[in-house]
């Protein structure tokens, strides 16, 4: 079974999430030269640990760990939109992911993280080496390693004009293992556990 745990956002959210990426639909780019490969965004999620295939027997024991966690539920603000691999604009070669950052419960998203960690390495999962709290709107697929910047310069020049976009705040006050079925449309997400926070 392939498995994430996260943080689900308001539809309040995601509605949001749908418009910002109507924004990334008419930019003049060569379809034959790059692709916007936008994320669902009634599934869009904060990722707080992929765990990838896990055997059914083992799932159990990933829902004790996790029923353990007693930090207190918390507010997340989303807000900035920026991309990765990060790089200045004026030097960047490649762009693989758009995402849309955090402002606001970044201290309390990384210390789930960190609960989450502490309590799978015994497991058998290795730590996280970088946390990165985002949320993807797209991922940009290139037909070619030899994508100019000039090329570039339409996605770049969105996510410039939307640097300082809100999208609004909300409660995390539960965390979920996701059970996830990769498809030919795109993955499909299943609840597997629901840990209440607080």
């Amino acid at each position: 079974m392939r498995t994430f745990i996260a943080v689900d956002l308001s539809d309040k959210i995601r509605t949001k999430i749908k418009e910002l990426q109507k924004q990334f639909t008419n930019l003049d780019i060569d379809p034959r030269r790059l692709k916007l490969k936008f994320v669902n965004p009634w599934q869009a999620h904060q990722t707080v640990k992929f765990l990838g295939e896990v055997p059914e027997a083992n799932i159990a024991e990933i829902k004790r760990a996790l029923s353990g966690i007693n930090l207190k539920a918390f507010e997340i603000a989303l807000q900035d939109v920026g991309f990765f691999p990060e790089s200045s604009p004026e030097k960047v070669r490649t762009i693989r992911v758009v995402w849309v950052g955090m402002a606001k419960g970044m201290e309390e998203l990384m210390a789930l993280q960190d609960d989450v960690d502490s309590r799978l390495i015994d497991l058998g999962f290795p730590r996280e080496k970088k946390f990165s709290a985002h949320v993807t709107l797209c991922r940009v697929k290139l037909f070619s390693r030899a994508v100019s910047h000039a090329e570039l310069t339409p996605i770049l020049d969105k996510i410039a004009n939307l640097r300082d976009v809100e999208l609004g705040t909300m409660p995390v006050a539960e965390l979920k293992l996701k059970k996830s079925t990769l498809t030919p449309k795109g993955p499909i997400y299943e609840d597997v556990y629901v840990k209440q926070l607080g």
